[in-house]
């Protein structure tokens, strides 16, 4: 799942769910069976289809929206198909072990 155009609905000033009740940030992930597979702390829009797209698991993982099912505030997802996830963007930024470099920001009207 391509999500690079996608855009964390938190961070969209000018769009709001129609249906407050959808909002499924805190809300927990859990399997048909009943097991608890992560909880929701971002949904994603897809700004040119103007809905959410997909949610964004506490570890990373991402599911996409199609794939759920609401019940009692709560997600759930039938059958897990765990080929279908995918890390957004933002969580494939990782460094690898070693030194992080950090450089000198530069202020305005102070000479170096």
């Amino acid at each position: 799942m391509n999500t690079d155009n996608y855009v964390d609905l938190g961070k969209l000033d000018d769009y709001k769910l129609e249906n407050s009740h959808q909002d499924l940030r805190g809300s927990a992930l859990y399997s048909h069976d009943g097991t608890k597979l992560g909880t929701i702390r971002r949904m994603l829009v897809d700004p040119e289809r103007e809905h959410v797209a997909a949610l964004v698991l506490d570890d990373g993982r991402g599911v996409p929206v199609s794939e759920i099912e609401i019940r009692k505030g709560d997600a759930y997802i039938d059958p897990v198909e765990e080929s279908r996830w995918f890390r957004p963007e933002e969580s494939r930024r990782d460094v690898e072990r070693g030194p992080v470099p950090v450089r000198r920001r530069e202020h305005p009207g102070r000479r170096a």
